[in-house]
C-alpha cells in the first residue's frame, strides 16, 4: 500500500465508518491526531503515512478497516441515526488536512 492509498484508506474509514473509531475506544485520540497532521503541513506524504500509522497502531481494529479498504470496491456509508456524535463535526481539519495531501500528491508510477 502506498502513503497514498493508507491516507485515502484511512479517510475513508473515518468518513464512512465512524463507528470503528467508537468501537476501538479513539474518538478521544482524534484531536491529538488532528493536531499532529494539523502541525505537519510541510511535511511529506511519507510522513504523513508515517505518522497515521503510529497513531493507528494503538487501535488495530482500525488500522484492519484500513487494510480492508484496498481490497475493497467502495466502501458503503452508514445510517445517518448511527453517526452520532459525527467525527466529521468534531474533527473537520483531520480530513481537510487529509485531503489537500492527496490532491497535491502525484498519481504512483507503475
Amino acid at each position: 500500500m502506498t502513503d497514498e492509498q493508507f491516507i485515502s484508506g484511512f479517510l475513508a474509514v473515518f468518513e464512512t465508518q465512524p463507528e470503528v473509531f467508537e468501537q476501538a475506544g479513539a474518538v478521544d485520540d482524534l484531536a491529538n491526531l488532528s493536531n499532529t497532521i494539523s502541525q505537519m503541513a510541510d511535511k511529506s506524504n511519507n510522513e504523513i503515512a508515517n505518522a497515521l500509522g503510529d497513531w493507528c497502531a494503538n487501535y488495530p481494529k482500525i488500522t484492519d478497516e484500513i487494510n480492508k479498504i484496498e481490497r475493497k470496491p467502495e466502501p458503503q456509508p452508514t445510517k445517518k441515526e448511527e453517526q452520532e456524535p459525527r467525527l466529521l463535526d468534531r474533527y473537520p481539519e483531520l480530513p481537510e488536512n487529509l485531503k489537500k495531501r492527496l490532491s497535491n500528491s502525484q498519481p504512483p508510477r507503475q
